[in-house]
């Protein structure tokens, strides 16, 4: 009843108060979605025509771009010429972020960045303010296609970037107090809390999850009662994991949606078991927002196809890499962004209906790919082997070079050496019989500072391979 109350009444008074047109909006994309991919795609096409024109006019990078390959925008006259314009990548985003940024868009109407850097070092990006209105709409939509609607109960397992941007510093958000700047702006903001989304909206610092804090979620969330869990996948998985050996219950989400990380059936199929719903996955970049989510049909991920176009991209070693153009941030336009994650593209339709193509495949980051010794590549999902050895409780593998492993385990009191043996012969036989394989046990497996924790980690360079 006060989800219907929220969604009817004090969501439609709290944007008309401010001006939004976010409702109006998501209308339309929940509209659109319907449409033939023949009309998706002229939709991308006219976006795309003239965010070319606006990268060649006011960005110093892409005009480098066309100077470069002897082209102009006009010469660009379908997807296939433009597959061949050059690809953008983090370093060049990290090393030209003055040389990408538009110098027609008022430095007022942009916002600035930063990815939690839980790849490496983080990265700056520029956003024109327009063009996130329109995103915020886009993800709501594809948020309300894995079974939330606006108004309900969201409890998010996640943690917003650790970082914020004040001018040309990047300082630590918990460094930051924010305070409205008029009794206005504070009044409106009290309504809201009281009586908006945010009254709806619990949210949990996944860094923090010892299991006396995880105790504490719990005891939160039976009072809570979320229609809906948003989380990374490690950390849901582990929360899932300790509510089921405390046999613990008292609270029914009707939609899980995870993000962020490479989903493994044994995750999926435990937290669907423990929360007693639907597990969705989620695809999203810190430059674009939200990309793609399974439906219900589950049979691949719908793409924000309105809103940005994605290529696969073949690569050296037999992986089609995705590339993603954002097609409405005209403050810093991205223009074949390599994402580092690999996939391929579905433009069948799709048994529910929906006219937006999919990505299948989604088989995670392209550094989750361990090269060997013998050529080529092994897949992380060889690891998930982990979870099923009697003792286990948590894992992380780490390759240190080529030839080299680190596996980092929690274990229980029913664990013996002798269980993981067959797992390290496995990696020896893929990887090489020299291989060396150190095994570390720890009392927990640290989280990256944006909150997640990887299972699989290669950290070995392009050169240790290319050697």
């Amino acid at each position: 009843m006060y989800a219907h109350f929220v969604k009817h009444v004090s969501l439609p008074l709290y944007h008309w108060w401010h001006g939004s047109d976010l409702l109006k909006n998501i209308r339309t994309f929940e509209d659109s979605q319907w449409l033939p991919q023949e009309r998706l795609r002229a939709m991308q096409w006219e976006r795309l025509s003239q965010l070319l024109e606006h990268a060649y006019e006011n960005v110093p990078y892409y005009q480098e771009k066309f100077k470069e390959i002897g082209a102009e925008p006009r010469d660009i006259r379908s997807f296939e010429d433009f597959a061949k314009f050059p690809t953008m990548t983090k370093r060049i985003l990290q090393e030209r972020l003055a040389d990408l940024t538009a110098s027609n868009i008022p430095r007022s109407e942009t916002v600035k960045g930063i990815t939690s850097g839980s790849s490496g070092q983080p990265t700056s990006y520029i956003q024109e303010k327009a063009s996130n209105r329109i995103r915020a709409a886009a993800g709501k939509r594809l948020t309300r296609v894995a079974g939330y609607d606006l108004g309900q109960r969201l409890f998010y397992l996640w943690r917003d970037s650790p970082f914020v941007i004040e001018g040309d510093r990047v300082r630590l958000a918990s460094e930051i107090q924010n305070s409205p700047s008029s009794a206005l702006a504070r009044l409106k903001g009290a309504l809201h809390g009281r009586f908006g989304v945010e009254n709806q909206t619990l949210r949990v610092d996944p860094t923090l999850m010892t299991e006396p804090e995880m105790a504490r979620v719990f005891e939160r969330l039976r009072s809570f009662k979320p229609h809906v869990v948003i989380s990374y996948v490690s950390t849901l998985y582990m929360f899932a994991q300790y509510l089921e050996a405390n046999h613990l219950r008292g609270f029914a989400p009707r939609s899980v949606i995870v993000s962020s990380e490479t989903l493994y059936p044994h995750q999926r199929e435990l937290m669907e078991r423990v929360f007693g719903c639907r597990v969705y996955n989620r695809y999203g970049l810190s430059e674009t927002g939200i990309v793609a989510i399974e439906c219900p049909v589950r049979d691949g991920l719908h793409l924000n196809q309105e809103i940005l176009h994605m290529e696969h991209v073949p690569d050296a070693f037999g992986y089609t890499q995705l590339v993603v153009t954002d097609l409405i941030n005209r403050g810093m336009p991205l223009l074949r962004y390599e994402t580092g994650d690999t996939g391929r593209l579905i433009e069948e339709p799709c048994q529910c209906g929906r006219g937006l193509c999919r990505i299948g495949d989604l088989s995670g980051r392209i550094i989750d790919q361990l090269p060997t010794r013998l050529g080529g590549h092994v897949n992380g999902q060889l690891f998930a082997t982990f979870h099923w050895i009697e003792g286990v409780k948590q894992y992380q593998v780490v390759q240190e070079k080529i030839d080299a492993f680190k596996i980092r385990i929690v274990r229980t009191s029913s664990f013996a050496e002798s269980n993981i043996a067959p797992m390290l012969q496995t990696i020896r036989e893929r990887f090489g019989r020299d291989t060396s394989i150190g095994v570390d046990y720890l009392e927990n497996i640290p989280f990256t500072r944006g909150g997640k924790y990887k299972l699989v980690v290669s950290e070995v360079t392009a050169q240790e391979v290319s050697k």
